[in-house]
């Protein structure tokens, strides 16, 4: 059974189809689907107007601590600067981190943004839903993940999905289920692919991909014919706004049965030095099959770094001893190094394949962690202000956007809240947000999200 994501398959269902998100304003919300279809026609509604971009979003489950990474804080006292040095890097002015030598290389391609913050709580799914969607929910609000806006905004480019996931969903980090990778209100059709397998096992195998046992070819045809039948009779009792909606069995079977889809996930056919490069672990692969995955068609890319915060080595450096239990050493031997690798193979090799000028990359997190060092050695839960980056696509690098104090408390000026971050984001891909809506309250088109693009990304 291929994995679309957490929702269920409805037989009816009240979404439309892409052109419901190109509503100009709430006020057409009265106007029936052929007269959307009618106003893209004649140009009122155009959802190409702007040229669209391809997207692969690195999110580090855990959140590393912004002090001791890319707005470290040399001149602070010791229980607030860390353990960690500031090196140049080939941005003038701009220092980070010495434990991530390869990314120093390239920071005239880096915007960083280091006075972001938000107000609705310390937890992991509270900055996830946060940097996921551009929203905080709860169970009977949830707001679809950025990759199925994508999806249900622009669509598919071939036999893969629009929308995929490496290499697993978040899974248990500590409250709730809620992490904002689903694709709610856009339905099934949206919901992100998850890999579900490891890249860097020698062993691996998209196991979403290989029919079940004993279903041949001919059994699998005949299972599709008599879905095809459903979906007709389904076709017949719905209304003129559901006729549209694509059906997450015919996007199944179409990754089952199809040689160009399962060749897409072959890492076999890469050189063995260029996979080397990328490191030789779950992130390392996971970033190049992310670029394997732009390449044949994916529009939009997650790639969590970790599935979970707990007994094992992550970003999440509470140093409590038990489950939570990493700290400076784990940064320094295991998560810089590995992330330095990966992430800077990843920008080497869109760049060299002339494909960065065509793909947004986004690293993100939860929050950041405190600014004072806690009593074990390690920092903890910090959601007042954090570090996340944007490279390629026509992002300007190079450059701070806004900064913190001297102790990296708190904005210091230009503070950015994570909408503006989703918003930037849609902007780079070539969303448009004054045109671009998602189902609300009743049915009603609302905005995407309740922010406007950085424009200092752009200048």
């Amino acid at each position: 059974m291929l994995d679309i994501g957490s929702e269920k398959i409805p037989l009816c269902s009240g979404v439309s189809r892409r052109s419901f998100l190109t509503l100009g304003s709430a006020g057409m919300a009265a106007l029936s689907l052929p007269g959307i279809f009618r106003l893209e026609a004649s140009g009122a509604v155009n959802p190409s107007a702007q040229k669209i971009r391809n997207c692969i979003t690195i999110f580090l489950v855990g959140s590393p601590g912004h002090i001791d990474t890319w707005d470290m804080k040399p001149d602070a006292p010791e229980e607030i600067r860390g353990k960690f040095k500031p090196i140049a890097t080939a941005a003038t002015g701009i220092r980070i981190c010495e434990h991530f030598p390869l990314m120093a290389r390239m920071m005239n391609k880096v915007a960083l943004i280091r006075s972001l913050h938000h107000r609705t709580g310390a937890t992991h799914e509270n900055g996830q839903r946060w940097m996921m969607t551009g929203h905080d929910f709860n169970a009977d609000s949830i707001k679809p993940h950025i990759g199925s806006v994508v999806s249900r905004a622009f669509g598919q480019k071939g036999e893969l999905p629009a929308n995929i996931i490496l290499p697993g969903p978040i899974g248990n980090t500590g409250s709730g289920s809620l992490h904002g990778q689903t694709a709610g209100p856009l339905g099934s059709g949206h919901e992100p692919f998850f890999l579900n397998s490891d890249p860097a096992d020698k062993a691996f195998k998209i196991l979403d991909l290989e029919a079940p046992q004993g279903y041949n070819a001919s059994r699998l045809d005949s299972r599709k014919q008599l879905l095809g039948k459903l979906d007709a009779l389904q076709r017949g009792q719905e209304s003129a706004s559901t006729k549209m909606h694509d059906s997450a069995y015919e996007r199944a079977f179409r990754l089952l049965t199809s040689p160009t889809a399962k060749a897409a996930f072959d890492l076999s056919k890469e050189n063995d030095k260029l996979r080397d490069r990328y490191g030789r672990n779950t992130f390392g692969q996971s970033c190049l099959m992310g670029r394997r995955m732009i390449e044949n068609g994916v529009r939009f890319v997650t790639i969590n770094h970790f599935d979970t915060v707990f007994n094992l080595s992550c970003w999440d450096m509470h140093a409590d001893g038990g489950g939570l239990n990493n700290t400076y050493l784990d940064y320094e031997r295991h998560l810089c190094p590995q992330f330095d690798i990966g992430f800077t193979a990843l920008i080497e090799d869109l760049e060299q394949r002339g494909m960065l000028q065509d793909t947004v990359v986004a690293v993100l997190s939860e929050f950041g962690r405190t600014p004072r060092v806690n009593g074990r050695g390690g920092r903890d839960h910090y959601p007042n202000a954090w570090t996340n980056f944007l490279v390629g696509g026509n992002i300007k690098g190079g450059q701070v956007i806004g900064s913190t104090d001297k102790t990296g408390s708190a904005p210091n000026d230009n503070p950015i809240e994570p909408p503006q971050i989703l918003a930037s984001i849609y902007h780079a891909m070539g969303v448009n947000l004054d045109t671009t809506m998602i189902p609300g309250p009743g049915d009603r088109p609302v905005r995407l999200v309740e922010a406007e693009p950085i424009q200092q990304l752009f200048s």
